[in-house]
């Protein structure tokens, strides 16, 4: 299992949600012909899920600011990444219907990134991952299969230039 991310920089012209959505879509491309060797990345949408069309290579995409970040497996995987904030944690945690004892946000921000997460999977998660990421972000990972997630999760990072480092 791969978590690939890139730090973008907003593009003069383009929306927010465009140069979100061109971050990620970025990494697919960059990391399916560089990292998974698919020659063709083209992407498919079935049921509201992006995926590549002519790979069996599994992605989720999350983006928050000016992060996007794309989770890969051979199983189904689901991703979400938050900026930890102060918001009102006890009224979102009502209405969403979370069980929060602390009312902090990595609690608030682990427990709704898990809740993105297994959305994007649109199966039922079997194994679960959340963890801080850079100080000020918290990313939960999942997918279908039985797995020690916090084991076998790489992570690279995308330069500007294309470069693919291991973090």
């Amino acid at each position: 299992m791969d978590l690939f991310y890139y730090y973008f920089s907003d593009i003069e012209g383009q929306t927010p949600r465009e140069n979100e959505h061109n971050a990620g879509r970025f990494i697919i491309e960059h990391a399916g012909k560089n990292f998974y060797n698919i020659k063709n990345t083209e992407i498919e949408i079935i049921n509201g899920k992006p995926k590549y069309k002519y790979s069996n290579t599994q992605f989720s995409i999350s983006h928050k600011g000016n992060i996007a970040v794309v989770l890969f497996d051979k199983n189904p995987v689901g991703v979400d990444i938050e900026k930890l904030q102060n918001r009102d944690f006890e009224a979102i945690a009502k209405r969403m219907n979370f069980k929060l004892k602390n009312h902090t946000p990595e609690e608030f921000y682990t427990c709704w990134t898990l809740y993105e997460a297994e959305y994007k999977l649109q199966t039922t998660a079997k194994s679960r991952y959340t963890f801080n990421f850079d100080k000020e972000y918290i990313i939960s990972a999942v997918t279908s299969e039985q797995a020690e997630i916090e084991k076998i999760l790489k992570i690279y990072e995308i330069k500007q230039d294309g470069i693919i480092s291991l973090k």
